[in-house]
């Protein structure tokens, strides 16, 4: 069995199915700590901000040791001293992310949440299922400013699987059944829109069309008088709906819960792209026949022969076989690895988890992404194994990388164009009769160029912008 913890309340840890004491506050506080990030190196100046927060005059007389001394104690209660390993640079809990409860609640949420548009009844198990993993407050008892970030950023997303829970159970048509618990529900967050929407939902059909009314208005004046406006488009066109008496409201389906957002991050695709049509056609096979897989393509070859743009092209003619969104980044604007996940979480419709570790961040992604059909398209980002999507039905393009992808990678290499192609590039750039006037130096200039697209649309380009040049001129300054 090994080491198991639960933080969904106070916290607790087992043993090999043996309950231990976890000791004094600190020491549960560092325990939580590295439990937030299972496996991973946590650096010990990110643990003194978690236990005692960023200013050092918060600190105590020797925070390092403090530490030590903590992690010491921790190994002794835990009965397990190869769990808790130290460095120079801090320590790393070694256990896997599935010993942890909080883990499992929030996989189960995030999937609760994905198949809530297509599958309600699957999505109401699950959201039961994390919602029944809660013990009490989470971490409670536990001191710390990561412990305080960790309550609050937790609380919020109990309120957001609850929610999945009613919508799909209003879905499914359980409306009589969840009414008392979405009345609670709206007058614990009086100024939550999407709380009084599915309560209103509930109370307009178990009949009770006043009340709904009454409960609109109430949100109404009070966002008015506190923040200054109106409520949303989803509640107010629910709201008048029942106020016609619209008898589509009736059916399971009268107002769909929301969708999650569908990115579509794809830069524009390339109009004059040449040749490379056995690769195309590969490529497209590969990444189209994904329905049950994760398909991954994997372009590479020498500056200049234009992957990019030919990565971005074939996301264009696939996107149609993603319909919940594609997802992009490029390597120098991406950032790291972690800064690029929490970004896809976020355009995902996932609150990414504060001070996250690479490990943790994977995990939402992943979970984020499924049921669902997502094409990610990487161009040259560090560590792209670590973005891939790993989810049946998603996909993954990268281009311009020499870094490791794992065995089940289709690896499409891209060189120079033939002859033809790169004619045909720079009469489509420059102009065809310019290109045809002078086809001899057009071909000499392809050579020039290497038959490489990204040389081929600088010269055309030069071309393109100089109408008193010859081709002949531009080989002939490009030859000296």
């Amino acid at each position: 069995m090994g080491l198991e913890f639960a933080i969904l309340g106070p916290p607790r840890a087992w043993h090999d199915g043996h309950e231990r004491a976890l000791g004094r506050p600190q020491q549960r506080a560092l325990l939580c700590a590295l439990l937030l990030a299972p496996g991973e190196l946590v650096p010990t100046q990110r643990l003194i901000a978690a236990l005692w927060g960023e200013e050092e005059e918060d600190w105590p007389k020797d925070p390092v040791g403090q530490i030590g001394t903590h992690a010491h104690r921790l190994r002794r209660a835990l009965d397990a001293p190869d769990a808790l390993l130290g460095s120079s640079g801090g320590y790393r809990l070694a256990v896997p992310r599935e010993a942890v409860d909080v883990f499992w609640y929030e996989d189960e949420a995030a999937r609760a949440a994905a198949l809530l548009s297509g599958d309600p009844e699957e999505a109401r198990e699950l959201a039961v299922r994390a919602l029944g993993r809660w013990t009490g407050d989470p971490l409670d008892g536990v001191p710390g400013p990561l412990a305080r970030r960790t309550r609050d950023r937790l609380a919020d997303s109990r309120h957001a699987a609850a929610m999945t829970r009613f919508a799909a159970e209003l879905a499914l048509g359980r409306h009589a059944e969840v009414l008392p618990a979405l009345r609670d529900l709206a007058a614990a967050h009086p100024e939550d829109e999407e709380a009084h929407r599915l309560c209103l939902l509930a109370l307009s059909r178990c009949g009770h069309r006043a009340e709904a009314l009454a409960l609109f208005s109430a949100l109404r004046e009070r966002l008015d008088r506190r923040l200054g406006l109106d409520p949303g488009g989803a509640v107010t066109e629910l709201a008048e709906r029942i106020r016609r008496d619209d008898p589509s409201l009736a059916s399971a389906a009268a107002v769909p819960p929301r969708r999650p957002p569908r990115p579509c991050q794809l830069p524009p695709d390339i109009p004059d792209l040449v040749g490379r049509g056995a690769q195309v056609r590969e490529a497209e096979r590969l990444l189209r026949a994904g329905a049950d897989r994760s398909p991954v393509v994997a372009l590479s070859g020498p500056y200049g022969t234009g992957t990019s743009t030919l990565a971005v092209h074939l996301a264009h003619r696939v996107r149609d076989a993603f319909p919940d969104g594609q997802l992009y980044a490029r390597g120098d604007a991406a950032g790291d690895v972690r800064e690029v996940m929490a970004g896809f979480l976020r355009s995902l419709g996932v609150r990414p988890p504060e001070d996250a570790g690479a490990g943790t961040l994977a995990a939402h992604y992943r979970a984020a992404l499924a049921g669902r059909r997502v094409l990610v398209l990487l161009d040259g980002t560090p560590e792209p194994a670590a973005l891939l999507p790993g989810v049946a039905g998603c996909a993954a393009l990268v281009a311009g990388t020499g870094g490791e992808l794992g065995a089940e990678v289709a690896r499409l290499r891209v060189g120079p164009l033939d002859p033809d192609d790169a004619y045909e590039l720079l009469a489509r750039i420059a102009g065809p009769d310019r290109i045809h006037r002078e086809s001899g130096a057009a071909r000499e200039l392809a050579a020039l160029c290497g038959h490489l697209p990204a040389r081929l649309r600088s010269a055309a380009a030069r071309l393109a912008a100089r109408p008193q040049w010859s081709v002949a001129d531009l080989v002939g300054r490009l030859s000296a």
